[in-house]
Parts: structure tokens; sequence; C-alpha cells
């Protein structure tokens, strides 16, 4: 018995040598080979609404001369690297193809920053770990703003639309505690239409407050000398050398800060991520009490939004040189990312509702 346990242990010996002789004999094939693939994520926006969807272009590209069979993971993590969503992308590609690939990625439902990256990575892996920051944001009403009623004069489309999705917005301008301008009320006002400067005048008169919306020049390579407003000061625009993507909002001011969070506010959708316009906005005139509310992210001595308080406490007037214009309407979305135009923020949302709350005193309230 033991004799044959000693041949079938050396008959064993021999096929496991000639296994091992066969693979090593096989491997000299790949020495020298170098498959391999890198991936790049195309651009997207910052700020997605929860349930939508990020439409994005994915370029993967073989770097072998040789043709390479990927499947690569791509996931979408959470703040603590858990797993919100996955998929697996498979495609051959020939020697030292690039192929583009359109994805259309869901948005997690909970509020959070988020980051789309690849999963587990196969060997032939080699380039760069791509990876993309989002933030997931659904905006809410204060309790405080469900009080406010707010008035926007009919050319003030995109506003109105605003007001009326959020119900705030007043039947009639005798009903509001709020007169609400954008870009197009600025500009009449600007240029000295005599029905807007009369608005304004009746608003402030009745102890409301003023908000004007893109507080900036028509054109931003220009500066504005001594433009007119409300208790007799002026606003005078200079030109700096950039424009920002990121602002602070002042830590004082309670109702603006209600779910936006600390420190810096990055990069609204669209119109390249800027937020703040390569204008510094100062003031001539006297009466009157001046509070900023927002400092630039690059530049904390520019202050893009502020509140002006007269001495005799007749109405108050917030300026706000941010760009909110083409971000306000959620049919504002574009099918990918552009560069060049503005576009749905649910950031910029919560922003404003945050602004028109923070507008109305308790006098105004009773």
């Amino acid at each position: 018995m033991r004799i044959l346990i000693l041949r079938l242990g050396f008959l064993s010996a021999i096929i496991l040598s000639l296994t091992t002789f066969e693979v090593l004999s096989a491997a000299p094939l790949s020495f020298g080979e170098s498959k391999n693939y890198s991936i790049l994520f195309g651009d997207i926006y910052s700020n997605f609404l929860p349930g939508s969807l990020i439409r994005m272009e994915l370029t993967i590209k073989n770097n072998d001369s040789s043709r390479l069979p990927v499947s690569q993971e791509l996931v979408v993590l959470d703040s603590v690297q858990m797993k919100e969503w996955k998929t697996i992308i498979n495609v051959d590609l020939g020697p030292e193809q690039r192929q583009d690939i359109q994805l259309m990625i869901p948005v997690p439902q909970h509020q959070g920053t988020y980051r789309l990256t690849l999963g587990a990575l196969s060997d032939s892996f080699s380039g760069k770990m791509p990876m993309q920051i989002f933030n997931v944001i659904e905006p809410v009403k204060s309790p405080r703003l469900s009080k406010i009623l707010i008035h926007s004069p009919d050319f003030e489309e995109e506003l109105n639309v605003f007001l009326k999705k959020w119900s705030i917005k007043a039947p009639a301008f005798s009903w509001a505690q709020v007169l609400l301008l954008g870009k197009k009320g600025w500009s009449r006002l600007a240029s000295g239409d005599p029905i807007i400067l009369q608005l304004v005048s009746r608003a402030l008169r009745r102890e409301m407050s003023v908000i004007i919306l893109d507080f900036n020049p028509r054109n931003v390579d220009s500066v504005y000398s001594r433009v007119s407003l409300p208790y007799g000061i002026s606003a005078i625009f200079s030109p700096i050398k950039s424009a920002s993507k990121s602002f602070v909002l002042k830590s004082g001011f309670r109702e603006l800060n209600f779910r936006m969070g600390k420190g810096l506010i990055c990069e609204w959708n669209g119109f390249d991520g800027l937020t703040v316009p390569s204008q510094e906005l100062s003031f001539e005139g006297k009466g009157v009490q001046i509070k900023a509310m927002a400092t630039s992210g690059n530049n904390p001595v520019l202050f893009p939004v502020v509140e002006i308080i007269p001495d005799n406490r007749k109405g108050k007037l917030f300026l706000c040189q941010l760009f909110t214009e083409g971000r306000l309407e959620e049919t504002v979305q574009l099918p990918r990312h552009q560069t060049d135009d503005p576009v749905y923020d649910p950031s910029a949302v919560q922003f404003l509702l945050n602004l028109l709350s923070e507008a109305v005193g308790d006098n105004l309230l009773k």
C-alpha cells in the first residue's frame, strides 16, 4: 500500500510539473505588453435637485497598440464613502482607440455632497483617477418667509414665475412687504425710468424693503459713475482684475444663512461658474447705514450684497451684485454641461428665498 501511495505521489508531481511548465511556457507571450487604458470625465454642473439627472461625457482611451476589452465600474459615493449608485461600463477598444460615452447618472434623493468616480479598478487601468464632486440641494422656504408677500413688476417675467412657484407673490402692490427688481428693473432704474423711480419711492414711503438683483453695469468692463439711488446716495462701480466664482455670507444674518452651510459658496451652475462680477461697489452720500451681507470669495474686502438703512428708518434697500438671472427658473436646464449660459441652480434659489426672508423686519410682519 505504501508503495502505491509513493507511486501516486510521484505521478502527481510529474503532472504538476507538466502543468507548471505549460503555464510558464505561455507566460512569456505577455511579457513586454503594457495593455492599459485611461478614463477622463467631462465637466458637470455643481448643484442638482434630488432625483434629477447628471448628463456627462466620459472618454475612455486604450493606450496600447493591441485590442483591449474594458470592464470598469463607475460609482457615486456619499460623504462616508457609501455607494449611492453604480454601473459597469463594458467596451471593446481597438489599438490606441478612444471612445466617447454619453452618460445619464441619477442624482441621489438626499441632500449632501457626493463624489462621482471609478469603483473597483482592473489591472489594466493606468490613468489618473477621475473625480467630479457635486451637491444635491432641495430649496426650502424658511418659516418666516411663509408670512411674507413680494411684488415684482410684470416685466420681470422670471422673477414672477419664481414668486408664483414659491407662493410668495403678492396679489397687488398694496399687499406686499417687499418690492423685488431684477436685471430689467435695475436697468430701467439706472436709466432714470420715471415709472420705476416712482414705484421704488412709493415702496420706501410705505416702509417696504426694496431688493435689486443683478445690480451691475450693463457692460461689466465700463464704469457707472454716481448712479443715483434712493436716499440721495450714489453707487459707483469700479472695474477690478477678475470676477469670482465664490462668495461667503456674513454670519450675522440668520435668515440669509438658512440652509446655506458655512464657508465658501462656490460655482453656481452655468456662466462658467461665475457668481460675483469684476466690479467693486462703493457709495457716495450721507444719512444712511450700509451693512455688508457677503464678501467675495477671492477678495474679502469686496461686498457683493449690501443692506442700506436710512437714518429715518423709512424702508430698506438691498443691493445684490450676484449673477442670479437665468439661475432661478427650473425649466432652464441644458441637456449637458455648457459654460457660457447661466442655468437653473437650486443653491441660487435657496439664496434668493433667504434674501427675501432677511429683507423683512419684524415691524412688517405685524
